[in-house]
């Protein structure tokens, strides 16, 4: 990376702060924890902000903006609102997949209409017998004189309810392996035969996580993205992106968890000083800090090297496992330091020790990442 363009990253940081600190107050994460409705004026904020579209091309309503910058939007989002981080990735994958193996027609249509906030997009690969095994799905789309006809069900498809359009992942060829039969769908929402079930999760109900079933879903042959049966490879480099960014959320989280601790220990008084003066708690928050620039150094060189154009699936899947991981381990940290304040709900604490849990998930499992890293390793 040049030296100007890190020289530009402290303005580019303060610009994406001055939108939080706007648009994602946290009396509002408070509010849309309890009483969860879809934050449609932040949607079109970031649409309108730029951020939404940052890191697309130019010529698609984007900013040409680079993998270090979307992991900074994604770290700086994460310290106040995951809702935003969470508008975010979904739209923002959906938008780059159709950005890289789109038509020009589909780039035009809904790259652009993610772009300006016109548009929104949900992301459907996940079957309830196909999670950690995403060559395992069984959605399937059968070719017919209307074009393809799509059977299955769907989970944890988020920001369906409200979605215009969902990406949907199926087989096109039963009998393949994945990598030679997987085609990429782009299925309108108020397609006949298409149902739509929020599930109710421990965190961020704002933006649902869908169950989504296909009955006999007819949608043409543009709707496909790119070649039938081609999609495992656009499948595999948005899970690169799925697991930079949520590392970088990680980031995000944890830095805003030591934040409320440090300001926490230096004032908090017990037997006559500051807590924060304890050994016990210095070490325990020297550990937090540690942990977080390890995570900040495993994930920002991660997105290099795959920004340089090299091979990075070992680099991503070390950078993800080790900060979802080490984001609950900061927070539970988080907990135990704050005491009896961070049982109750004036902190955002429990809210971010509940919101933690997803990044677990999200992008595979930490067992799916180590498998990831030991097969890169030969093993």
């Amino acid at each position: 990376m040049d030296l100007q363009a890190e020289l530009d990253f402290p303005e580019f940081k303060e610009r994406v702060e001055q939108f939080c600190a706007i648009y994602c107050p946290p009396e509002q994460e408070f509010e849309l924890d309890r009483n969860p409705v879809y934050p449609e004026a932040l949607h079109q904020a970031m649409a309108s902000s730029g951020l939404l579209s940052h890191c697309l091309p130019k010529a698609l309503g984007g900013s040409d903006g680079t993998l270090v910058e979307l992991c900074m939007i994604n770290e700086i989002l994460a310290r106040h609102s995951m809702s935003a981080t969470n508008i975010l990735f979904i739209n923002g994958i959906c938008a780059a997949l159709m950005a890289m193996a789109g038509s020009p027609e589909q780039q035009e249509t809904y790259v652009k209409g993610i772009a300006e906030g016109r548009l929104k997009f949900s992301f459907a690969l996940t079957e309830p017998n196909a999670g950690s095994d995403a060559a395992g799905i069984q959605a399937s789309a059968t070719a017919d004189s209307e074009g393809y006809r799509i059977n299955g069900t769907k989970l944890y498809t988020t920001g369906a309810d409200v979605a215009d359009y969902i990406l949907t992942a199926v087989r096109t060829d039963s009998e393949g392996k994945a990598s030679r039969s997987v085609s990429l769908f782009i299925v309108p929402t108020a397609s006949e035969g298409l149902s739509i079930a929020p599930l109710d999760k421990i965190a961020g109900n704002d933006v649902a996580s869908c169950q989504v079933e296909y009955r006999n879903v007819t949608v043409p042959t543009s709707a496909r993205l790119g070649e039938e049966n081609a999609g495992w490879s656009t499948l595999m480099l948005g899970g690169g992106l799925e697991r930079l960014s949520v590392a970088a959320c990680c980031i995000g989280a944890a830095q805003a968890s030591l934040d409320e601790v440090l300001e926490h220990v230096k004032h908090r008084k017990q037997f006559g000083q500051p807590v924060g003066q304890f050994q016990a708690v210095q070490h325990q928050i020297a550990d937090m800090a540690t942990r977080l620039e390890a995570m900040n150094l495993l994930t920002y060189s991660a997105a290099r090297k795959l920004q340089a154009g090299r091979p990075a699936v070992r680099e991503i899947s070390m950078a993800k496992v080790f900060a979802a991981e080490g984001a609950h381990e900061i927070i539970t940290y988080g907990m135990r330091l704050l005491g009896a304040k961070a049982y109750l709900s004036e902190t955002a604490m429990p809210r971010r020790m509940r919101e933690s849990f997803l990044a677990m998930y999200a992008g595979g499992t930490p067992e799916i990442q180590r498998n990831l890293i030991a097969r890169d390793l030969g093993l």
